[in-house]
Parts: structure tokens; C-alpha cells; sequence
């Protein structure tokens, strides 16, 4: 059995759970964890609003999760949130290479992951990026990167 632990010092106003090999942060609009494969989950909690400020709390919380290294992330998208133009211009440019080594994309529909599927070509990463509307079916393809 792990420990639990409050740090509010690191974290803008976020609760860390130290559980064994696994490290869980909730965030004012994310539970962002590291499972025991070192995969870095990032769930979005519903009905929240993405400002600015959440972008760079969760990007904090994910490199230090990651130990500033490059990453397998699973961002699981399918609650109901939103995000300000300047938080998605902040998200966009936090968004490099440097710090993700492949992101599994999970969204409520298997409509909208053909849309973004299609629409990514256009969007070139530098990184492995796929969309699916099934969880483990996203994790079940990170984990084949787990190696690499």
C-alpha cells in the first residue's frame, strides 16, 4: 500500500496521490496519472472550463510525472469541457516532440475519431498521434511504443 501526500508548493492548487509506482495529480480540470506501464494519463473531469492557467498546470504536472523525459500520453477527452482561444493557443505551442514520444487520443464517438483521424494529416507532430473512441484500444497501442 502507498502513501497519500498533499503538496500544494509544486503544484498550483493540485492534490498528488503517491500510490506505489503510480503518482496521480488532480488538477482544478484534470486527473493526470502515471500507471504502473509509465504511460501518462490525462482525464479531463466534466463540465470545467480550460483557461491559460489549467494549460500550464497541466503540462507542470505531466513533465513532472514523466521525469521530463518524452512520454506515452493518453489524453481521454470524452467529458464535457471547454477551452478558451488562448488556452488552446498555449496548448499548441506547450505541444513538441520533446516531450511526447506517441499520445493516444480518446474522444465520445467513433465519428468524431474518423474526423480528427482524417483532419490530422493535415497537422503533422512529431510524434505518433491517433484518435479512438475506445480506451482500451488506445492504451493497447501506446503500450506498443512502450519499447521503442
Amino acid at each position: 500500500m502507498g502513501f497519500l501526500f498533499f503538496n500544494f508548493s509544486e503544484f498550483n492548487n493540485c492534490i498528488t496521490f503517491n500510490l506505489g509506482m503510480e503518482k496521480i495529480v488532480e488538477t482544478r480540470v484534470a486527473k493526470i496519472e502515471r500507471d504502473k506501464e509509465g504511460i501518462i494519463i490525462v482525464t479531463m473531469l466534466d463540465a470545467v472550463d480550460v483557461d491559460h492557467e489549467d494549460v500550464l498546470d497541466m503540462n507542470l504536472v505531466v513533465r513532472h510525472l514523466s521525469n521530463h523525459e518524452p512520454a506515452l500520453k493518453l489524453f481521454d477527452s470524452r467529458a464535457t469541457w471547454k477551452i478558451s482561444p488562448q488556452a488552446e493557443k498555449e496548448a499548441m505551442k506547450q505541444d513538441s516532440a520533446s516531450t511526447t514520444a506517441a499520445r493516444a487520443i480518446v474522444v465520445s464517438n467513433s465519428l468524431k475519431a474518423n474526423l480528427l483521424s482524417f483532419m490530422k494529416q493535415f497537422d503533422k507532430k512529431g510524434y505518433p498521434q491517433e484518435y479512438f473512441s475506445n480506451y482500451d484500444e488506445a492504451y493497447k497501442w501506446l503500450l506498443a511504443f512502450k519499447n521503442k
